[in-house]
């Protein structure tokens, strides 16, 4: 495939639709169940006895699946729910300490700038991370707008930017 720059793309071998779900696992559908849909306010749906499927004004599901094997899910392992600003991520903050022991949850981290977000993370009963984070509306899909050897997609400073002209933007009349 010819490329607008002349370079050539090698097609992929395959040729999916779109993507569809990822998975997180947990030990207690129940208290899962609970945390996704009281805690985290998510969408959720039973779809077998060990399993569900969760959405957030999205197609992009997450499927839960009951395990009795050790979670290890990792801070690179994360899922992401964008927030419009500070203040609300500041809310949530307070809302997850004050929540912690009523939804099992087993480390909270404190709110910080970094990769050009304000966010913390939340790490589940089944040790499953969750980052609550500021983002312009369609998240981080400003990366694809640019090329990646393109020196910003590298450079922590882009998102901070594409934040600040969103929130200029915001307050304009």
């Amino acid at each position: 495939m010819l490329n607008s720059d002349g370079s050539t793309t090698k097609l992929p071998h395959l040729r999916p639709r779109f993507l569809s779900h990822g998975t997180v696992e947990c030990h207690d559908i129940d208290v899962a169940r609970k945390f996704y849909t009281e805690f985290l306010g998510l969408e959720v749906r039973q779809t077998s006895s060990r399993s569900l499927m969760l959405r957030l004004n999205s197609t992009t599901t997450i499927a839960s699946v009951e395990t009795s094997g050790k979670t290890s899910a990792g801070i690179y392992s994360h899922f992401g729910l964008d927030f419009e600003n500070r203040d609300d991520v500041d809310a949530a903050y307070l809302i997850a300490c004050a929540e912690k022991d009523a939804y099992g949850i087993k480390k909270i981290t404190r709110p910080v700038e970094q990769h050009g977000t304000y966010s913390f993370y939340v790490i589940d009963a089944d040790s499953n991370w969750w980052e609550i984070l500021t983002n312009p509306p369609g998240g981080y899909s400003y990366v694809f707008e640019l090329n990646e050897t393109d020196a910003k997609w590298r450079d922590q400073q882009q998102g901070r930017a594409r934040r600040a002209e969103w929130e200029r933007l915001e307050e304009m009349p």
